[in-house]
C-alpha cells in the first residue's frame, strides 16, 4: 500500500512538467512558463513523500498545546496581500484576475490535499483521526504566500520574505502542536506553492478562450 502511495505521489509530481509544457503563457509576462518553476515545490512534496510512513524524532514536548497561532498565521499572506491593496501599492497583475488566481490556486490546493488525505490516510502523531498527510493549514499558508510573491515580487523582495516566514512559522507550529509529522508539514508547502504555479500557468489559456469572441449566427 504504501508503495502505491509513492507512486501515486511521484506520477503527480511528474505532472508539474506536462502542466508547465502544455499549459500556455504565464498571467503576468504572458511568457511560457518555466519548468524551473515547479523544482522547489517538487522537492518539496517528494521529501514529504519519503519521509511519509517514517516519523522522524520531533524537537518538541509532544506532550502539551504550544500555541493556537497557527489558526491564524495561516491567512497571514492573504492579510498582508489585503494591506498592501488598501496601501495603494498595486500587485503585479489586475485586481479581477488576481481574485480569479487566488479562487482557482485554493480550489486546486484544497482538491489536492483533500484527495491525498482520503487516500493515504496518515494518522496524526497525536492520535485524533487519519487525516494528517498533507497539512491543510500548511498548504493554505504556502499557497498564500506564493500568491503574495506572484503579485509583490517586482516591488521588494521582503515581501516575499514576510509571507513566506508566516507559512513556514505555520508548518512549524502544526509540527508543535502534536498534529503533524515533518512529511506533512513538507508536503503541505510544496502543493500550496505548486497549485499556484499550476494556476498561473493554466489561468491565461482559460481566459483566453472565455474572451474570445463567439462567430456571429448563420441566419
Amino acid at each position: 500500500m504504501t508503495q502505491r502511495i509513492r507512486f501515486l505521489l511521484v506520477f503527480w509530481l511528474t505532472s508539474f512538467q506536462l502542466f508547465a509544457q502544455t499549459a500556455g503563457d504565464s498571467l503576468p509576462t504572458e511568457r511560457r512558463y518555466p519548468l524551473k518553476a515547479f523544482i522547489v515545490p517538487a522537492m518539496l512534496v517528494g521529501g514529504g513523500a519519503a519521509l511519509l510512513g517514517h516519523p522522524t524524532r520531533e524537537p518538541f514536548n509532544q506532550s502539551g498545546h504550544v500555541s493556537s497561532a497557527d489558526e491564524y498565521l495561516r491567512f497571514g499572506p492573504y492579510g498582508l496581500r489585503v494591506g498592501l491593496q488598501l496601501a495603494g501599492i498595486k500587485p503585479a497583475v489586475k485586481l479581477g484576475d488576481e481574485i480569479a488566481v487566488t479562487v482557482v490556486s485554493n480550489i486546486v490546493m484544497g482538491g489536492i490535499t483533500e484527495g491525498l488525505k482520503r487516500t493515504i490516510h496518515s494518522t496524526r502523531p497525536d492520535g485524533s483521526d487519519q487525516r494528517s498527510f498533507p497539512s491543510g493549514h500548511t498548504a493554505v499558508a504556502f499557497t498564500g504566500a506564493e500568491l503574495l510573491h506572484q503579485a509583490y515580487k517586482h516591488k521588494s523582495p521582503w515581501i516575499s520574505v514576510a509571507g513566506y516566514a508566516m507559512a513556514t512559522a505555520t508548518g512549524v507550529l502544526r509540527v508543535a502542536n502534536n498534529e503533524h509529522h515533518w512529511a506533512d508539514v513538507l508536503a503541505g508547502a510544496g502543493i500550496g506553492i505548486a497549485s499556484v504555479k499550476i494556476t498561473y500557468a493554466v489561468y491565461p489559456v482559460i481566459k483566453r478562450k472565455l474572451q474570445r469572441p463567439r462567430k456571429p449566427a448563420v441566419r
